[in-house]
């Protein structure tokens, strides 16, 4: 339960900690009214480290992946992790900031895109944070959900489990176990074999989807050189430790305090209920150590027909669409049935927007979602399913 044991004291962190010195020194020369260039090799470690440290949702930790742009404080203390696209900015993660210099930085970003003339758009802002954004004239309309599980007192027992209890006995009877690998001290060789396997399970599991490819800004990548202080977690036969069927990928939260499990995929001939399983396993593991919470990461679009002050009634309209009709694109049903069966606790999150949403700022977010690079033969395959013959 040391907090030692939470920040992986390992090899890697050592070397992370000794390359992060020269870079904590690096001034902040960016033009306040220039718009960032992509970070350099150090800048990028000095951006894990205040991700690491300050992100507080499942999200923010995201921004350390190579497509994401930054945009640091005059301090150089805090920054926000964003996607360009045209005059529109799409900020994931929050303010990545110490708690006392959040309200200076959104100050700072405001001037910046005011002087670009830049349209601001951050996704899952807690509602806890709601205040000061709308201090700052943001818009704010609800989004989704962020289901979170506390550790401490957590039990498997009772009836509200029944269900959990189930796939992992019936998983544990054919013989699997659930491993965490330490790939900080896996060979250059072992990690590149290592994260073959991932890739393959990871689009294997993509290519039956109508949007065959990772959802832009809402999830994240698998990049060996990107992987940071991430833990990975597989499910194999116990005498056979290489045949992985399932892993889960967790993404730190506050400094090691809270994990969230970011990417979760298995094969298509696992044994049904692996991932449950593994669920359970790593969620035991971190609880041992003294970690606080797993997140189990935002559903988008659940429960957003109810109206707030000053939200946008257009976008509460195709959210409810999305949640109720478009579950082909992205199943936000399925997804809040399967997080809400290990009971965690479900906050709203927002989108908050300056100066306000529009029909293109909407248009540009579909855009980097990557709705358009849907892919049309599942979708075919989908609405018009074949039919079996039978035999004669």
């Amino acid at each position: 339960m040391l907090l030692a044991r939470l920040c992986r004291s390992s090899s890697y962190s050592i070397n992370l900690s000794s390359l992060l010195t020269d870079t904590c020194t690096i001034q902040n020369s960016q033009k306040r009214n220039e718009l960032p260039t992509q970070d350099t090799p150090k800048e990028r470690l000095e951006v894990e480290r205040c991700a690491f440290e300050n992100g507080q949702f499942p999200d923010s930790y995201l921004t350390t992946e190579p497509e994401y742009l930054h945009f640091w404080n005059e301090q150089r203390t805090g920054y926000i992790g964003y996607v360009q696209d045209g005059r529109y900015i799409h900020i994931v993660g929050g303010l990545i900031a110490p708690e006392e210099e959040k309200e200076d930085l959104l100050r700072q970003i405001c001037e910046f895109v005011s002087q670009n003339k830049l349209h601001t758009n951050f996704f899952s802002i807690p509602e806890h944070d709601l205040p000061l954004f709308k201090k700052f004239g943001f818009q704010a309309t609800k989004f989704g959900e962020n289901a979170i599980l506390e550790l401490k007192g957590h039990t498997w027992q009772g009836k509200p489990y029944s269900w959990v209890r189930r796939q992992v006995s019936f998983v544990s009877r054919q013989g699997l176990i659930g491993r965490e690998i330490l790939l900080e001290e896996l060979s250059v060789d072992e990690r590149r074999h290592a994260f073959e396997r991932l890739q393959k399970m990871n689009e294997a599991q993509l290519s039956g989807r109508v949007l065959n490819h990772e959802i832009g800004l809402l999830e994240g990548k698998l990049y060996p050189d990107y992987f940071y202080r991430r833990r990975l977690f597989v499910a194999h036969p116990e005498n056979e430790p290489d045949n992985w069927q399932a892993f889960v990928a967790c993404t730190p939260m506050q400094g090691g305090r809270g994990w969230a499990t970011e990417m979760y995929r298995s094969t298509d001939d696992s044994v049904r209920g692996v991932i449950p399983f593994l669920f359970v396993h790593l969620i035991d593991k971190m609880q041992t150590e003294g970690v606080a919470e797993v997140s189990f990461c935002m559903v988008p679009a659940i429960h957003c027909d109810k109206k707030y002050p000053g939200d946008s009634a257009t976008t509460r309209f195709f959210l409810s669409l999305w949640e109720k009709r478009m579950n082909f694109l992205f199943s936000v049903q399925g997804l809040y049935h399967f997080k809400s069966r290990f009971r965690p606790r479900f906050e709203s999150v927002y989108l908050c927007v300056k100066p306000k949403i529009t029909n293109l700022s909407t248009f540009s977010f579909v855009k980097c979602v990557g709705v358009f690079q849907l892919s049309w033969k599942n979708l075919f395959h989908l609405c018009w399913p074949s039919k079996k013959r039978n035999p004669d």
